[in-house]
């Protein structure tokens, strides 16, 4: 008969170790089924914000007159919201949907670059001009039945299908020091009526009675006044002949353009004018009562100081870079920047010798060969595909100068021209420049031998980098290539219509 000696502490061994791994399984039970509980409640979240994404993307393109047509009217104004069906059991998952209109591309924009750069939405009215972009922001939420809320926030841009993604408008300043206001061109409504006398008003983004549009005619036109009926809006207007004197109007733009109604921008940050739609004339915008809310506009002479004139209140301009290019692009040979579409590569003041050269306002005259040496450049002709094409990038000022690349992303190292021979081969020197890559990120860039890429400081910087004269003018440098629209040159318009949403993340 065998020896059961030590067999109940055996048998207490294992029923301890039996509790303690029901224990054990119990508490793994416990903590997966709550795990569980919380991815479904996450998931519940993200489902209900890309609902709230769609929801938002229905309105906006139902907002149409049935024949593919847009409406501004019809765009929806106020907040989404909606509850999803029950996700488990009784829980219901909801979102809420807010919409904000722009005409820039609002992508990576501080929060006070995008409230002061909306479009006002009124119910019933729409938005209050065309935009170019919506910002859709969703929050999906998921109660859960303890009472537990989560919430899960996607932010997208919608891009609208426009004759022109890039559609023109903006502010146009007159210059101001520290002591003067900030006045702007004004309409005095977004539809105003033939002979309306321009005028100057305190500056408000998003107002359509100051957003204005510079065209590859050289006019300037109100953005809003563009109706069916009067698909090119109104123009500005000096009248015939002009004369020192004469007040600026809003006249119907003409259909064929008249020289009356086109507008260069020169040297001296003036608008000036022409007679024979050839060459400019020495009549310049002069704002009649300097520092005044409400004073109009009337032509000034060159020979009465009035034009062609150096930095003040009463003749000097600055378009922001939205009103648009004019007449610029690489036709008249010159690299206008895709994000900042009125801006160009400029050689600063003029000067071969300058330190860093500036996005500048474009340059304007009514024959685009008389365009000024500083934004005038030797550009290749770009191919398709992923292949770029690499060549000295030259400008002449009483010789060859090249466009030279610090080959640093370093804060203070600056793109500059040096003196240079037309085989130069030094690396700086070279540039490849890309046209439709077939992706967009790599697509209208400039890049230089180390890799980086051609571009205006960054206008959003939190110490933004800029030139002391002027209206927020970036200074020029390389930096590594990201693929935003800050690093594109001479981009066609239509290069962001592919997906109708995009930059999607989650906040």
């Amino acid at each position: 008969m065998k020896d059961d000696r030590g067999s109940l502490p055996v048998a207490l061994l294992v029923t301890m170790v039996g509790v303690l791994l029901s224990t054990l399984l119990v508490n793994t039970v416990i903590g997966q089924n709550t795990t569980t509980r919380v991815e479904v409640a996450r998931v519940a979240a993200l489902n209900a914000a890309q609902t709230g994404l769609d929801v938002a993307l229905g309105h906006i393109r139902a907002a149409d007159n049935g024949s593919g047509a847009g409406v501004l009217s019809a765009l929806p104004c106020l907040d989404l919201d909606g509850t999803l069906a029950a996700v488990t059991g009784a829980n219901r998952a909801s979102y809420t949907v807010s919409i904000d209109y722009y005409q820039v591309d609002p992508q990576n924009r501080p929060a006070q670059w995008l409230n002061d750069h909306t479009i006002r939405c009124v119910l019933g009215s729409g938005a209050f001009s065309t935009p170019a972009y919506a910002l859709l922001k969703a929050t999906g939420s998921y109660k859960s039945g303890s009472g537990a809320t989560t919430n899960r926030t996607l932010q997208a841009t919608y891009t609208f299908k426009t004759s022109d993604v890039n559609i023109p408008g903006g502010l146009v300043h007159v210059y101001k020091t520290a002591s003067t206001p900030d006045l702007c061109f004004d309409a005095g409504s977004g539809s105003p009526i033939a002979g309306t006398p321009l005028a100057m008003q305190p500056c408000t983004y998003g107002s359509v009675a100051q957003t204005w549009a510079y065209n590859p005619n050289l006019t300037i036109s109100l953005v809003s006044s563009k109706t069916p009926t009067m698909p090119l809006g109104m123009c500005l207007d000096a009248g015939t002949p002009e004369a020192a004197g004469s007040v600026i109007y809003l006249q119907p733009c003409a259909l064929v353009t008249l020289p009356q109604q086109q507008w260069s921008y020169n040297d001296s940050a003036n608008f000036e004018g022409t007679t024979n739609g050839s060459t400019l004339n020495g009549l310049c915008m002069n704002v009649q009562s300097p520092n005044t809310a409400g004073s109009f506009l009337a032509l000034g002479s060159t020979s009465g100081g009035k034009c062609r004139a150096g930095t003040n209140t009463i003749v000097n301009f600055f378009p922001e870079p939205t009103t648009g290019a004019g007449a610029a692009g690489a036709s008249a040979n010159q690299l206008v920047n895709f994000r900042q579409f009125g801006r160009c590569l400029d050689v600063t003041q003029q000067n071969v010798s300058a330190t860093f050269l500036i996005a500048w306002q474009c340059k304007q005259a009514p024959n685009p060969a008389n365009v000024t040496w500083n934004q005038k450049w030797t550009l290749p002709t770009l191919v398709t595909g992923t292949t770029g094409v690499t060549a000295l990038v030259t400008t002449n000022k009483g010789g060859l100068y090249c466009l030279r690349s610090p080959r640093s992303t370093v804060r203070a190292q600056y793109v500059v021209i040096v003196s240079c021979t037309a085989g130069a081969t030094n690396q700086e020197l070279q540039w490849t420049f890309y046209g439709d890559t077939g992706v967009y990120a790599t697509s209208y860039t400039i890049v230089d031998a180390s890799g980086y890429c051609l571009a205006p400081t960054n206008p959003d910087d939190p110490n933004p980098d800029f030139y002391s004269s002027g209206q927020k003018i970036s200074k020029i440098v390389v930096a590594t290539c990201d693929g935003s629209a800050l690093q594109k040159w001479n981009a066609p318009t239509s290069i962001l219509q592919t997906l109708p949403l995009k930059d999607i993340s989650e906040s």
